[in-house]
């Protein structure tokens, strides 16, 4: 039902468009980070691609024009109300849909089934006096947005101030297509429609609007079904100039374009996302490695030191027992020169062990500064931080205290056994013949003596060896990530974000597709 006033070709490509526009402002939905750059006007453009706006005085016959432009006819549902008084005191919006109503403030929605509303959207606002007081700014917004601005006067009566004020406000300020309907022909006198004609010409050239585009229209004879309404020539002009096949194709092209400018701002941000992840992940990568590559390095390296700190330990308490039964065998007065051996040994041994980890761990840190240096040179590591960044030489100097503070605790620890070496052992002088006697039960106190010292070493050094490496790599990692789980789910978003720009790169390419067929 209906008559259409824009033209219906390329709906296939129009069908196109909309699912491709529609899962598109989906995923910018999803994608809190992606720009959304007006796309909701785009999606709100695309869905009423032409509107026109109709205005003029209270009962010009706006209502009756309204409905006889859109094709109803005797006997049939009037869209706009048509009565003696007032009936547009609000913004009235009629678009095709199922027949239901909406209201939202001063603004009614009035959805019809109606072949005539297939891709336009007719806009019918308060008489001009009620626009100029209460409704300007809404029905300036309309009139900005408008493909086509309709002007309806009486025939009779085209005279009244507050209607040429808005005329001269939209042709001076607006710069949009105007036509004016010179309604209710039929109540007119052909002289009256001539003065109309004239007076009308007069006051647009005043204006600067030069040969006005005028219609004399008669809504009684066109729902009438009557010859010389008048509807014809406002149809043919709407099609011709606004909604022929080639403006309905500059149309969707203007569309196609407002989405390929956000396709290609949303494509350059996500290469810029990618392209940074990208260098963050083999940063990671690296970083991973150099980690993995030192924990296997120091293990070796601490492991060496502790079984040289093990087989020295336990050469020195080896020595230590063949002293002390030497002395039973030969010595009476064994309790003083035990103890005398005993004081000797711990102070040689932690000397001696103090020495040997120091020169060590002193040979480790320059190592590991090398390798730290070594990492600070590679191309993924200079793409992420730069070249002679700081977090070399601070991750150095961390280095340095790392292991001056595992030092510290594994010297402390080891004292701490070496305080204890045979204080559970007691010694005492006795005759020649009871130091025979009791020999075996003093080598069998030693060596269990001695077997608890070397477990509580090889124990004391395992577990300081163990702590420390841990310890020392996420160490690292806190300084090389400042935040390491944030920084890896970061790096967790690259493939998210290459998904994106697939879809994206889809995108414009349909696009392309879309323009290709409503150009030829």
């Amino acid at each position: 039902m209906g008559i259409p006033l824009v033209s219906d070709k390329f709906k296939k490509e129009e069908s196109q468009l909309k699912t491709l526009l529609n899962e598109y402002s989906d995923m910018i939905d999803r994608n809190s980070f992606l720009v959304k750059d007006k796309i909701d006007e785009v999606k709100k453009e695309f869905e009423t691609l032409f509107n026109f706006v109709v205005v003029g005085k209270v009962k010009a016959g706006k209502s009756s024009f309204l409905n006889a432009l859109l094709g109803i006819k005797e006997g049939e549902e009037d869209i706009f109300e048509v009565g003696p008084g007032p009936q547009t005191s609000k913004i009235t919006i009629v678009r095709k849909g199922e027949g239901n109503v909406e209201t939202k403030g001063d603004i009614v929605t009035i959805y019809k089934d109606l072949d005539s509303l297939e891709g336009i959207e007719i806009i019918d606002t308060p008489g001009t006096d009620t626009i100029m007081e209460k409704h300007e700014k809404i029905t300036r917004d309309f009139l900005e947005n408008s493909n086509l601005i309709m002007f309806v006067f009486d025939s009779k009566n085209i005279y009244t101030k507050s209607d040429w004020d808005l005329v001269e406000e939209i042709i001076k300020n607006l710069n949009k297509d105007v036509i004016f309907i010179l309604s209710q022909k039929d109540r007119a006198s052909q002289e009256e429609i001539e003065m109309a004609k004239k007076e009308l010409i007069n006051r647009c050239n005043k204006i600067d609007l030069k040969d006005p585009k005028i219609f004399l229209t008669s809504a009684k004879l066109e729902i009438e079904s009557k010859d010389d309404s008048g509807f014809q020539q406002v149809r043919d002009y709407i099609f011709n100039e606004i909604g022929s096949h080639d403006k309905k194709r500059m149309k969707l092209k203007t569309i196609i374009g407002k989405i390929r400018h956000s396709i290609n701002l949303n494509s350059k941000l996500l290469n810029e996302k990618i392209g940074e992840l990208e260098v963050r992940k083999r940063y990671y990568e690296n970083v991973q490695l150099f980690l993995q590559e030192n924990q296997s390095f120091l293990n070796i390296r601490l492991e060496s030191i502790n079984d040289s700190l093990t087989k020295y330990y336990s050469s020195k308490l080896t020595d230590l027992k063949s002293t002390i039964l030497q002395f039973y065998k030969t010595q009476k007065k064994v309790k003083e020169l035990v103890e005398h051996e005993i004081t000797k040994f711990k102070k040689e041994v932690s000397n001696t062990l103090e020495e040997r980890i120091k020169r060590e761990i002193s040979y480790i840190i320059g190592e590991e500064k090398r390798r730290v240096d070594k990492f600070f040179d590679k191309e993924e590591v200079i793409d992420r931080l730069g070249k002679n960044s700081f977090l070399n030489e601070k991750l150095k100097s961390d280095v340095d205290k790392f292991f001056d503070d595992f030092q510290g605790d594994l010297e402390n620890e080891i004292n701490t056994i070496l305080d204890s070496a045979f204080k559970t052992v007691t010694f005492k002088n006795k005759s020649l013949l009871n130091r025979f006697y009791i020999l075996g039960s003093v080598q069998k106190r030693l060596d269990n003596e001695i077997s608890s010292q070397m477990k509580a070493l090889e124990n004391t050094l395992r577990t300081n060896v163990e702590s420390f490496l841990n310890s020392l790599k996420v160490k690292m990692q806190t300084s090389m990530f400042e935040n390491y789980e944030a920084f890896k789910k970061e790096i967790n978003k690259l493939e998210h974000f290459k998904d994106l720009k697939g879809k994206i790169d889809e995108y414009s390419r349909q696009l392309e597709d879309i323009e290709l067929s409503i150009s030829d």
